[in-house]
């Protein structure tokens, strides 16, 4: 049994669930194709091959996808979940993991957002990178290390 691959497992599913409840709060969250993604981050200026898994989908800020034609357009949105049940009003006491090249966008790009989603009380909250470094407590960096393969 992998206990490190069981939880990443879960963690997925935990963020699938928060993105399902983003999507059906209908304020405008959408999962771009990677076709629509290549070019969102074309529009901003952001290496896909680098950051492509550093976005989990978009708020549009006009009507459709096709509409968009500045990175003012919309939001990139990165999705962190907790069903904690001492958490009761978002974002505050929320624990979660965020990865280099996610900070980095973060605090590049205008455009990006940070959105924590409770998965048990089906609320979210969005913030920029201004209010994310106020609001941090904590933080310490930790490496995950892959061995290459004989």
């Amino acid at each position: 049994m992998d206990l490190g691959r069981d939880q990443n497992i879960n963690n997925l599913q935990t963020e699938k669930k928060g993105i399902h409840i983003l999507l059906k709060a209908r304020d405008g969250f959408y999962i771009p194709n990677k076709l629509e993604k290549i070019f969102l981050y074309n529009l901003c200026g952001i290496d896909y091959s680098k950051y492509s898994r550093s976005v989990d989908c978009i708020q549009l800020k006009v009507g459709s996808f096709q509409e968009i034609k500045f990175h003012e357009d919309f939001f990139f949105i990165e999705v962190k979940t907790t069903k904690d049940k001492k958490v009761k009003k978002l974002p505050y006491g929320v624990f979660f993991g965020f990865t280099e090249n996610e900070e980095t966008l973060f605090k590049r790009i205008s455009n990006y957002r940070l959105c924590i989603v409770h998965t048990t009380l089906e609320k979210y909250y969005c913030m920029n990178y201004l209010e994310y470094s106020e609001l941090i407590r904590t933080k310490r960096v930790q490496y995950q290390i892959n061995f290459k393969s004989k």
